[in-house]
């Protein structure tokens, strides 16, 4: 994948005023498979997503963005994506999460509720008690889906 087809999908992602979380890329056969992430901070319906799509497919023809056939495939990163940017925690609070931070004695594994989100940490309770955990200490985050 191109640095260009990240940039640019990334912009026209920005301009529908949503987040990229992730652009996959893969062959298959003589075909690119192009899955593209997207998120906002309230979450996003299948009907933005389906919009978005179109944009995206009209300015990739366009603007001849990919050379050949792909698929183009717009969608939420869902539950089972790990969480990358403070911004997407925010809508989690209450919920089960499960992380690894790194603090003065290494990684530590954690399983929890979300209590709190600023802009700098976020409030988990676990069994031991309420841990602050800043976000620039987070490896891998998660939440975990209940039925």
């Amino acid at each position: 994948m191109t640095e260009r087809l990240k940039t640019e999908i990334e912009a026209l992602v920005a301009s529908a005023g949503a987040h990229l979380i992730e652009l996959e890329t893969r062959t298959q056969g003589r075909k690119l498979h192009l899955e593209v992430f997207v998120d906002t901070a309230k979450g996003i319906s299948a009907d933005e997503l389906a919009t978005l799509s179109r944009s995206l497919g009209n300015e990739i023809e366009e603007r001849d963005l990919i050379n050949g056939s792909y698929t183009l495939v717009v969608s939420s990163p869902g539950l089972e994506r790990p969480l990358r940017f403070p911004w997407q925690y925010q809508r989690h609070t209450g919920r089960s999460i499960q992380l690894s931070y790194r603090d003065s004695e290494g990684i530590v594994k954690l399983e929890g509720t979300v209590q709190e989100v600023t802009e700098e940490q976020i409030v988990v309770k676990d069994g031991e008690g309420m841990r602050a955990i800043p976000f620039d200490d987070i490896e891998h985050a998660m939440i975990i889906a209940t039925l």
